[in-house]
């Protein structure tokens, strides 16, 4: 990603009415918040209160060590190709290795013809019911079984938060958004006119901030941005802080014209809001890129550049905005 003259050095359901944000009372209706410590706040739906006891999968060994699949009402695949739900990148794995389903209240494995097999407790298995505590191996990638039952289901979902969290704002982090972005742009790939938008804004004038004030008084203004876009996103949509006062929000099943009425709502609440630095309240504003995945597009880092370089073009611009396209 492109770097301004104020940026530090950066570390990479449906919804009824697709690209319509949720009002601040809407969103503070289906959620709410864990403080943590006396600073941070994480933000947590109802829906993600509810997955953090459900029955999981986390692999205890191999590719993707602490990862948690969490089986849904729809059967998931676990794979090598980017067309799975779950992928895990190694070629001793057949792109459509096994799928994981709910039968009767149950949680079953079945393998999908994978040529290395699909193994429970070291026997093969074509199709099985998971017991808590099962061991389950894909080649070299072993997951553990938890039942929803289980009080390690919740502390392997608090062991998972700490890993995809930005400590600060409670925000996803770099990591999280860029795995998240990988899948819907394959689902992208998978199903043409699939409609998928990413914004990346960064706020203005940050470097001055902390020079002047210090970095505590920078640390609370990241807080409250955090607070404020939180305020604005969708429980389908994935807010991350992705470097040291950029974040983004990833926008699935919404156009570039749902993502422009996103965005400006978040920096109209910021550019509203009075932030309290020094003792003294100060304005502070945001500037936006906002891209839509498009036909030509091959790849997630297509869709980032896109949504950079309209960030690039906000900040050249005069800061304070929000550009779409050369046609904006």
């Amino acid at each position: 990603m492109k770097k301004t003259d104020e940026q530090d050095s950066l570390h990479p359901a449906r919804i009824p009415v697709p690209g319509e944000a949720q009002t601040p009372e809407e969103q503070r209706a289906s959620s709410s918040s864990i403080r943590t410590d006396a600073e941070t706040m994480f933000f947590r739906t109802e829906t993600e209160r509810v997955e953090a006891h459900r029955a999981c999968l986390v692999i205890i060994r191999g590719a993707r060590l602490g990862a948690r699949i969490v089986p849904g009402d729809q059967p998931l695949v676990i794979g090598r190709t980017t067309e799975a739900d779950f992928q895990i990148s190694a070629r001793s794995i057949s792109r459509h290795h096994c799928t994981i389903f709910h039968d009767n209240g149950d949680v079953w494995i079945r393998d999908l013809g994978s040529t290395n097999k699909t193994y429970v407790n070291d026997k093969p298995v074509t199709r099985h019911r998971l017991r808590d505590g099962d061991h389950v191996r894909i080649s070299q990638t072993v997951m553990k079984f938890i039942g929803e039952d289980n009080i390690e289901a919740g502390y392997h979902s608090e062991l998972h938060e700490n890993t995809v969290r930005d400590a600060l704002t409670g925000l996803y982090n770099r990591r999280h958004l860029t795995g998240i972005l990988e899948s819907e742009t394959a689902r992208c790939l998978r199903q043409p006119g699939r409609n998928l938008s990413l914004v990346i804004m960064d706020i203005d004038f940050f470097k001055e901030i902390n020079d002047t004030f210090g970095h505590l008084a920078g640390d609370a203004v990241l807080k409250q941005v955090a607070r404020l876009a939180t305020e604005r996103i969708r429980e389908a949509d994935t807010l991350a802080r992705i470097g040291g006062e950029e974040f983004a929000a990833l926008l699935p099943d919404t156009d570039i014209q749902g993502a422009f009425r996103l965005a400006e709502s978040i920096r109209q609440d910021i550019e509203g809001a009075g932030f309290r630095v020094d003792n003294q309240t100060r304005q502070i504003t945001i500037s936006a890129g906002a891209a839509q995945w498009d036909g030509i597009m091959k790849n997630s880092n297509d869709l980032i550049r896109a949504a950079d370089e309209n960030l690039y073009r906000a900040k050249s611009g005069g800061r304070n905005r929000v550009c779409l396209d050369e046609t904006d």
